[in-house]
């Protein structure tokens, strides 16, 4: 039931950001479909509604997938003080390893998916600024790399959780004690 209950988290979060990969990505395109002028690294732009609401959805979407992602993954501390003094397992460091990659990759997405939608927002005719290209579709670039690191830290860490229910309750090799 275990094994189940592990495919269904884990095609839940590939769905999560898929869908966030393809709202950014959609984003970009209907951003692009807006008037723009653009002089040099200088451009001006007519918000896209749409391309708003896609790159905010995105971003939610791609949150919401990584919360689910830490709270089925559980802890994944290898640190000294959390793992009792012992040398943490091949497993439990590739979780934590993952982990870290994770949340470096959500930061980026999310920071990419909201400064990409937020000149969106506005009612104005338009607004000239910065070239700010691609952030949309790179940010839904980074959904699907997040849901491989997703999956790599969830599999780790529950292969870390069954070593660890497995190696505590077993007797030393050879029946001595």
């Amino acid at each position: 039931m275990a094994r189940v209950e592990a495919v269904v988290v884990c095609l839940l979060i590939v769905a999560m950001d898929v869908v966030a990969g393809v709202l950014g990505i959609h984003a970009e395109k209907a951003q692009s479909q807006g008037r723009h002028l653009k002089i040099l690294f200088i451009e001006c732009r007519q918000p896209v509604p749409q391309a708003y609401k896609l790159g905010i959805a995105a971003a939610a979407v791609l949150a919401a997938s990584h919360a689910i992602a830490n709270i089925v993954g559980g802890c994944s501390c290898t640190w000294p003080c959390c793992s009792g003094g012992r040398r943490s397992s091949p497993n439990r460091q590739m979780a934590s390893f993952a982990l870290v990659l994770t949340w470096m990759v959500l930061l980026v997405g999310l920071a990419l998916l909201i400064l990409g939608a937020l000149p969106n927002s506005k009612k104005v005719m338009a607004e000239c600024g910065v070239v700010r290209h691609r952030f949309l579709s790179i940010g839904g670039i980074l959904c699907f790399v997040h849901a491989v690191f997703c999956l790599v830290y969830y599999v780790s860490a529950n292969a870390a959780a069954r070593e660890e229910g497995r190696g505590s309750g077993s007797k030393p090799a050879g029946g001595h004690t």
